[in-house]
Order: C-alpha cells, then sequence, then structure tokens
C-alpha cells in the first residue's frame, strides 16, 4: 500500500454552495405603447352624471384592464379597455393594436395605467404633445400606456 489517499468519488468538490433559489425570473415591465382609448364617447356617456362620476376616478396611475376579443365582428384583433371593476371604456384603436394583440395570444401579459387626468369635454382630442402620431379615433381624454411584463433570468 501506499502512503497517499484516494479521494472517493462522494460527490462534488463544491456541493452545497449553488443556490437554485438565488436564480428565480425577475419579472420587469416594459412600455409598449402609450395611446387613447378609442370608442370612450360610445360607451360612457361624459353628460351624464354617472358617466362623468366614472371619468373622475380615473386618476393618473389607475389600472385598467386589457381583454382579447378575437370574436369582435368590427377588428379581429380587438383589445377591450375596462375599468377594475369591468366598466368597458372602449378599445385600444385599431391602427396600433395588432402586435399586442398577438402577443396576448401568445400568452404574453400586460398592463394599462391610466397617464394623465381625463380633459373636459370639450377638449377630446387635446393638444398634448402635437408631435404624437394618433389615430382619429383616439379620444385623448383618456390617455393610458400599455406595459408588457417581461421575464429576464
Amino acid at each position: 500500500m501506499s502512503d497517499y489517499q484516494i479521494q472517493e468519488k462522494s460527490g462534488t468538490l463544491r456541493s452545497g454552495f449553488f443556490d437554485r433559489s438565488a436564480f428565480r425570473k425577475k419579472g420587469r415591465s416594459v412600455l409598449v405603447l402609450r395611446t387613447a382609448a378609442a370608442g370612450l364617447c360610445f360607451h360612457v356617456d361624459d353628460n351624464s352624471d354617472e358617466g362623468r362620476s366614472l371619468l373622475e376616478t380615473l386618476k393618473p396611475g389607475t389600472e385598467l384592464r386589457l381583454f382579447r376579443e378575437p370574436d369582435n365582428e368590427h377588428d379581429e384583433w380587438a383589445i377591450a379597455v375596462s375599468t377594475s371593476d369591468n366598466r368597458e371604456l372602449g378599445y385600444v384603436t385599431r391602427f396600433k393594436n395588432e402586435t399586442i394583440a398577438r402577443l396576448m395570444d401568445c400568452g404574453k401579459v400586460f398592463h394599462a395605467y391610466v397617464d394623465e387626468p381625463p380633459a373636459p369635454a370639450g377638449n377630446a382630442r387635446g393638444a398634448r404633445d402635437p408631435g404624437a402620431r394618433r389615430a382619429a379615433t383616439e379620444d385623448y381624454r383618456l390617455p393610458f400606456s400599455i406595459y408588457m411584463e417581461d421575464q429576464e433570468i
């Protein structure tokens, strides 16, 4: 027999050093689109007390819900916009919704938040940022931003 010892094959050299829980997925939100509700005038009557009170509750930072409506007869890429208590506000304009709708159909998660307080009824297509590209259907009394949840390792 020799005077030196042979290391047995018992385990990895640094067993217990690698902690898998430290590598959980961390989420972040990516701004995808700044837009305004299309068809707001068809869903919210701002001449009624109920409509005005609804618009007054939509403060900056208020979360809005987005729902895909693939069976919508007017737009196959329709994305409905509603409040957290399911009061319908309108849609993401058809001129800007296709990419988001396709990503929603693939399972991506989106969140929307009110950007500014709703403008008075006389300022339906307000002059905020005149250089912005806007669709004729967008009602800038209710501007909001859409964010996509992105997972990174």
